[in-house]
């Protein structure tokens, strides 16, 4: 769905450095991103998620970083840290993978055309404990609950 995300700021104004936490989910009927943004400070300052349609686990991983790569564009961000806990995608992202299918391709190509924005991109694959807020987020898109 090309429906906007839901999103929850606090005092986001123009930051310079964010760290952003993203996951993609899904079930059998349905997919969901989640993002999680924070300042410089650790701080929290905006969760968003989007319900996506069936599609694969790797496309909805994809469709998470796509999220967590708008809300930084929104929040003007110059400099972000983006942490997944899919191996692929960030492995994709650095050119350590090369992206095959078909499906990742032109969200790979959108991904990298949204991240040229920014005056610096890091990607940091995480273990999937250090995201549960983002994969949460995601659950929740999934089931058709946009959180508020």
């Amino acid at each position: 769905m090309k429906d906007e995300p839901s999103v929850q700021t606090s005092q986001a104004t123009s930051p310079k450095a964010l760290v952003l936490y993203a996951d993609g989910g899904i079930s059998p009927q349905a997919a969901g991103a989640g993002v999680v943004v924070q300042n410089e400070r650790g701080q929290v300052v905006l969760v968003t998620n989007r319900t996506l349609q069936r599609m694969t686990n790797n496309e909805a991983e994809y469709h998470g970083l796509l999220l967590a790569l708008e809300a930084a564009r929104r929040l003007r961000a110059r400099q972000i840290e983006i942490r997944l806990d899919s191996e692929v995608v960030v492995y994709q992202m650095i050119g350590k993978f090369a992206v095959r299918s078909a499906a990742l391709k032109p969200l790979h190509r959108q991904a990298c055309a949204l991240a040229r924005q920014f005056k610096g991109v890091t990607y940091c694959h995480i273990p999937r404990e250090q995201n549960q807020i983002a994969n949460a987020l995601a659950g929740e898109a999934v089931r058709g609950r946009r959180w508020r």
